[in-house]
């Protein structure tokens, strides 16, 4: 009897025990606390470089007049019609005939014919394209690009012609001309071409057909205007002469250097 209390006492507490273990909730049954996602940074796109290009095609020209865009500096242009023209139906037409063959002669077969265009931005950087067709001529069959053109004694010609087959960078300088590299190159009367230049800085890579031909360093003329070129009585065609500047973060680069192969005659200098 003695004990009696304590086993009541006992039992009371396992009593309670069991009922707070049944009002009480578990564990696992209690809300948890809610876990925030860690942000993720706004990544901001940065803008896509946007190319300046300048193109003319000629197809709202008057047919038989100049290229209203264009100084003839030597030479008659004019701008005909061609339905195989790369986006006819206009082109720009170096005219020949009897008169040039002449002149031709008088100038020892040195002739340079020249046509740039009257926007008198001068361009340093950039990629040149122009799609050309030789036509004929008895002396020359030739057509190409001007850039960095200062003046008639002052400019670079890129220059494919026929029938020596001949693919030329040049460069006048004070009336002298300088071969830079020049290759030979298929070339036939009555095809259309694509020739293409990138001068960077002191950096020229030439294309012929979006096929590399070579690369050449020289920093003898830094900038200046674009046009077309054509020797002693060459008759040829001309289109959509396009400039393509890049902004300056993206510019550069070139292609592997390739060694010239002298094989036609060096462009004729200025009159």
């Amino acid at each position: 009897m003695g004990y009696a209390w304590l086993r009541k006492a006992a039992l009371g507490a396992l009593t309670v025990a069991f009922l707070l273990t049944l009002i009480s909730p578990s564990a696992w049954s209690r809300k948890k606390k809610k876990v925030e996602p860690t942000p993720t940074p706004t990544v901001t796109a940065t803008p896509t470089a946007t190319p300046e290009v300048h193109a003319w095609n000629f197809n709202q020209d008057k047919v038989g007049n100049p290229p209203a865009d264009f100084d003839n500096i030597v030479g008659n242009w004019i701008v005909a019609v061609d339905a195989t023209a790369p986006t006819p139906p206009n082109v720009v037409a170096l005219q020949g005939g009897l008169g040039a063959q002449a002149t031709a002669l008088i100038h020892g077969l040195s002739y340079s014919l020249l046509t740039v265009v009257k926007d008198p931005t001068e361009y340093s950087d950039f990629t040149l394209e122009a799609s050309v067709k030789p036509v004929i001529g008895r002396f020359d069959c030739s057509g190409g690009v001007v850039f960095r053109y200062v003046d008639p004694s002052n400019y670079y010609a890129l220059v494919a012609g026929c029938p020596s087959d001949y693919f030329t960078l040049s460069r006048v300088s004070d009336g002298k001309v300088e071969v830079l590299q020049q290759k030979v190159v298929p070339t036939d009367q009555g095809a259309w071409y694509k020739i293409k230049v990138n001068a960077q800085g002191d950096h020229f890579t030439c294309y012929d057909d979006n096929k590399m031909v070579f690369d050449a360093t020289d920093s003898k003329i830094g900038k200046g205007r674009v046009g077309f070129f054509g020797a002693n009585d060459s008759q040829a065609e001309f289109d959509d002469l396009t400039v393509t500047i890049m902004p300056a973060e993206a510019a550069g680069g070139g292609a592997a250097s390739a060694a010239a192969t002298p094989a036609a005659p060096a462009l004729p200098p200025p009159p």
